[in-house]
């Protein structure tokens, strides 16, 4: 079985304002380094065009209002949410299509049609919430397809990891009182960036209690700090877990050079998670695993960290992209901190 790309003409239509971070060159980008592997050609890479989300699949996880809102804005040629989250004549279409690739994209997983997918879209989703647009995002994209494989192909495990730099508020959200979504965040400290939210304390409700974990790291991070979260957090936690499929936020804006965050990452720093999460899902959920575009606004690093995350997913060797970034020891010795106090912090649900 090949590896799933899902794109859409229309992702690259959505635009927010001119010279907005969040733009259709991203997915440029990111489609030209692909293509540059040979891997399409090959087929081990399918380009798999989605069909927009049925209302009904979108509605579950969004209000009503909210999505008629989105619709009238879109309808009459643009308008806002907010000064940075704005709409155009394709957003709704284009937002229905992302939600709609996610799930196409698990589905054909489930039902061993692909290997595994890589579901490049514009818009993102994880900061979107019920009624809100929010921080470039309308539908969350990652929730519906969570939300899809529980009730419609009645999955009782589901693994949500998110290691954009901006914490997944929406899909924090949506999943808050669940304990058959894991929600896995590895962000920036909301004390020093966009959204504010995310610390480690926020750990989900009732039965959800323990089953939303974030990792606030320094800004600085970088591979050491993020390899001893992995080790020491992810790891155990999933190992417990079980996940019967895997769900990934990619970020490619933890990298040291994305001009609006502060993390430490390098590609091949983010390269060793995508292959540790590769690494799970093949021992834990018969490798099903999606990831899903969310933030990163340095173009090179779109496209590079795009490249990279393809290759391993079609299991072909890894191109070395040359940068280098060692994180401060202050750094490095708040993340054990930061570590050592999560078992405390999740109440003995998992064992660290």
């Amino acid at each position: 079985m090949a590896t799933d790309l899902i794109y859409h003409e229309t992702f690259a239509k959505h635009i927010l304002s001119p010279g907005h971070p969040e733009s259709p060159e991203r997915l440029k980008v990111a489609l030209a380094r692909i293509g540059s592997t040979g891997l399409i050609e090959s087929s081990k890479v399918n380009i798999v065009n989605p069909e927009k989300a049925d209302l009904s699949e979108v509605l579950a996880l969004h209000g009503d209002a909210y999505i008629q809102e989105l619709y009238a804005k879109s309808e009459k040629g643009g308008g806002f949410f907010t000064l940075d989250t704005s709409v155009n004549e394709y957003t709704y279409d284009a937002a229905l299509l992302a939600a709609g690739g996610g799930i196409l994209a698990v589905d054909r997983i489930h039902d061993n049609v692909s290997e595994n997918a890589y579901i490049l879209c514009r818009p993102p989703g994880h900061h979107a919430e019920h009624s809100r647009a929010f921080g470039f995002c309308f539908i969350n994209n990652i929730a519906v397809a969570a939300q899809h494989l529980v009730e419609k192909r009645n999955l009782e495990r589901v693994l949500i990891v998110d290691y954009d730099a901006h914490h997944g508020n929406g899909t924090q959200s949506a999943f808050y009182s669940s304990n058959r979504v894991l929600y896995i965040g590895l962000h920036q400290d909301g004390r020093t960036l966009f959204p504010g939210s995310g610390f480690p304390n926020e750990i989900g409700s009732g039965k959800g209690e323990g089953y939303n974990v974030n990792l606030a790291m320094h800004p600085g991070a970088g591979d050491r700090s993020y390899e001893m979260a992995f080790q020491r957090v992810v790891e155990p936690i999933v190992a417990s877990f079980n996940p019967e499929f895997i769900l990934v936020s990619v970020g490619f804006d933890g990298h040291f050079g994305d001009p609006l965050t502060s993390l430490g990452l390098t590609t091949s720093g983010l390269s060793t998670m995508n292959a540790k999460l590769h690494a799970m899902a093949r021992k834990h959920s018969h490798g099903r695993l999606a990831f899903f575009l969310e933030g990163g606004y340095n173009l090179d690093i779109v496209g590079e960290g795009s490249q990279n995350l393809v290759e391993q997913l079609a299991g072909v060797p890894i191109t070395r992209f040359e940068d280098s970034h060692m994180e401060s020891e202050n750094c490095t010795e708040y993340t054990k901190a930061l570590l050592d106090g999560m078992d405390g912090m999740l109440g003995g649900v998992w064992k660290l």
